[in-house]
């Protein structure tokens, strides 16, 4: 077993304090692995790397293959291919399969591809698909399986097809999960399995049907696909998620169990028997594991029972949830506090034991290489955001494969410590704290809340949250609390909150910030609050029950829980699970959880940032406490950010998410930080710097009233 105690990587933490901060302006210099698979003989290593195109103003992809050996950053990568992920090695590794733009193909979409290592060339095998995912070679390595939107035959109709789509065109909803977040409105059309021939590029659909197919595995003899089928009821917002099988030949399907709940992967144990991750119910605040079912048996066996941490099946489908190395052991990635480790589950005792762990190790995704044994991971931790690490089959020798991020040796990264405060609900709350001063000087803080509530924040370095970086820089420390609802510390500790939420996560950021009192590393009246998501409802929960903030910025939040449940993409869902019922059910849950029936405690700023096509909490939350606040003449400032979804501030344009950071520093600057304050080291009198002028030329101010 490999401890990782300290940081693995390239960004020296602490170690160079006279190197320069990482600022805004860092950001086109970041490459984050997201998914690394090794060939089957263990040689190379395809690596998908996304990174930020500045003349397209987004994030994206390419696909690096490397070699293994661990001679990282020498001689640069063998084969670079642009636009690619979903790497997919073929069983002799000669061919890597991949999804990359359809470039030359009558329809737009992603097309599936294959490189050849012989002679280094491309070939696309398909048109261009909607919603293509999942790729998946077959054992003789004949065909590639993958899911993606196909329309059904019948289901045009001749008056239909006579003219194309128009966006006039009504559209008729009778079904929960009608839209859904970063796509909009859900098409009729379902997202089914078929295989392509590597040979000829051949399409072949194996399934139809009123339902979505996800998560598919070949069976070792090739000659069935297990996958789950995902159904929704007519008339209430239970999903239905199925185990089955489908014959790639016969085309003929069945079901091997039902499962209310959700499956994120299958695979196959060594003896043949499926397994598969997923959680035993649906909505948030519940554990997943890794389950079983042998053949002629219809009820699916945790292979987990006792092991109370969530099992993170990671890599967006295209690297596994589990690995099997010898002495009969099966590795995992699972949640222990804001860390991400490595556990072998040993059959022979059914013991769970760490077996890659480290104060600030996240291990992102893990694959294993057929033949050889030799495992490859994704690892981040404070001081990177990540890099490629392979480790042999006993979990000894980690040697690094990658150096993406070779610039950060001369940037100085503030790395978080651990922090622990006790508490009469659980024995202790543990979060991360970043100093940016020391004890008993007095300077401003800022409490960031993350969204769930069943997420955890991670101690790993982020281009996503470069603001805290800024801030830290200038003198505030940072307060990065999971309280109670948080994965990583046990089932009862996550599922606590529901039924009345606010009320114990209140309670768990008043004890924090009673602690950082004491310690002299906070000061009351300079301390400030924000999060996203169910760190925005947070926000504008504490802003409205307690004086103690003197800021508050509250990103894609909540104010109010009953109409978040009829116009949220999952709010038939979630909603009913965190309050305890429907509004008709426990309408008076929905009244106490909800910081609109508190908006006239608020007395601090507040900034509300919210993306306009945001469907998971809609902008009509931030527009409800916008007018709430600026009712009751409280300072508030309102920003929208056009064509942004739920996540913009990960996914969007680049310069939405400069703007965002910029802002967030801004606004503390201006209502927190004090500019006679010996030490003060501000942005200007206009309370901007010369970094933040450059991000704000197109700004439009709205009616300020």
């Amino acid at each position: 077993m490999s401890s990782l105690s300290t940081p693995l990587l390239l960004a020296g933490g602490g170690s160079r304090p006279h190197a320069l901060p990482v600022g805004l302006s860092d950001l086109g210099e970041f490459k984050l692995p997201e998914q690394a698979l090794l060939s089957p003989d263990g040689r190379l290593v395809a690596v998908t790397v996304r990174w930020v195109d500045e003349d397209h103003d987004r994030w994206t992809t390419r696909l690096e293959v490397v070699s293994s050996t661990g001679h990282a950053g020498d001689g640069g990568p063998l084969a670079v291919i642009e636009g690619a992920d979903a790497p997919c090695w073929s069983p002799d590794g000669t061919r890597l399969g991949y999804l990359a733009r359809s470039e030359g193909s009558d329809r737009s979409g992603r097309a599936v591809h294959v490189w050849r290592c012989e002679d280094g060339t491309s070939l696309r095998l398909t048109e261009g698909m909607t919603a293509i995912s999942h790729l998946a070679w077959s054992p003789d390595g004949e065909e590639l399986a993958f899911v993606a939107a196909l329309p059904e035959a019948a289901a045009r109709s001749p008056r239909r097809s006579e003219r194309p789509y128009r966006r006039t065109d009504p559209v008729v909803v009778r079904d929960f999960g009608y839209k859904m977040d970063g796509v909009g409105l859900v098409p009729e059309v379902r997202r089914h399995l078929a295989v392509v021939s590597a040979a000829t590029g051949t399409v072949r659909r194996l399934t139809s049907g009123a339902f979505d197919v996800q998560a598919p595995s070949w069976s070792p003899s090739g000659r069935t696909l297990v996958h789950a089928r995902i159904h929704r009821h007519r008339h209430g917002p239970t999903a239905v998620c199925e185990l089955a099988e489908v014959d790639t030949t016969t085309l003929s399907s069945r079901k091997l169990a039902d499962w209310k709940g959700t499956i994120a992967w299958t695979g196959h144990m060594p003896g043949g028997d499926v397994i598969f991750a997923g959680q035993a119910g649906v909505g948030p605040c519940r554990q997943s594991s890794l389950y079983t079912l042998r053949p002629g048996e219809s009820a699916p066996q945790d292979l987990l029972p006792d092991f109370d941490r969530r099992v993170m099946a990671s890599g967006r489908g295209v690297t596994p949830a589990a690995v099997f190395v010898p002495g009969g052991r099966l590795l995992f990635c699972a949640r222990e506090k804001g860390c991400t480790w490595v556990y072998a589950l040993t059959f022979a005792d059914g013991s769970v034991t760490p077996w890659v762990s480290g104060e600030s190790t996240v291990v992102q995704c893990m694959d294993q290489a057929s033949s050889s044994g030799k495992l490859a991971l994704v690892i981040s931790d404070a001081g990177s955001p990540g890099e490629v690490y392979t480790v042999d089959e006993h979990g000894d020798d980690i040697t690094p494969v990658t150096v993406l991020n070779r610039w950060l040796e001369n940037r100085h990264v503030t790395v978080p410590e651990d922090f622990w405060v006790e508490s009469p609900a659980h024995e202790r709350l543990h979060g991360y704290l970043l100093r940016g001063r020391a004890a008993g000087v007095p300077g401003p803080t800022l409490v960031d809340i993350h969204g769930g509530p069943d997420n955890a924040w991670r101690p790993s370095f982020s281009p996503y949250y470069l603001y805290r970086q800024l801030l830290v820089d200038r003198g505030w420390n940072i307060l990065m609390l999971n309280p109670r609802g948080s994965d990583g510390y046990g089932d009862e500790f996550m599922s606590s909150p529901l039924g009345r939420l606010g009320w114990s996560e209140e309670e768990d950021f008043t004890l924090a910030l009673d602690a950082l009192v004491r310690a002299g590393l906070t000061t009351e009246g300079r301390i400030a609050v924000m999060g996203s998501s169910h760190g925005g409802f947070m926000t504008n929960w504490l802003m409205a029950r307690t004086e103690r903030f003197a800021a508050g910025i509250s990103v894609a939040g909540v104010c109010d829980w009953k109409s978040l449940h009829g116009t949220s993409s999952l709010g038939d869902i979630t909603v009913p699970i965190l309050l305890g019922g429907t509004p008709a059910e426990v309408p008076e849950r929905y009244v106490s959880s909800s910081p609109l029936t508190y908006a006239m405690g608020v007395t601090a700023p507040t900034l509300l940032l919210h993306g306009e096509e945001d469907l998971m909490n809609p902008i009509g939350q931030s527009e409800q406490w916008f007018t709430a606040l600026r009712g009751a003449e409280r300072e508030v400032e309102f920003v929208r950010y056009p064509r942004a979804g739920h996540l913009f501030m990960y996914n969007g344009t680049i310069s939405q998410q400069k703007d965002y950071a910029q802002r967030i520093v801004r606004w503390l600057s201006r209502h927190v930080e004090e500019p006679n304050t010996p030490g003060y080291r501000g942005i200007g009198a206009e309370g901007r710097s010369s970094e933040s002028a450059a991000i704000f030329p197109s700004e439009r101010e709205g009616n300020q009233g």
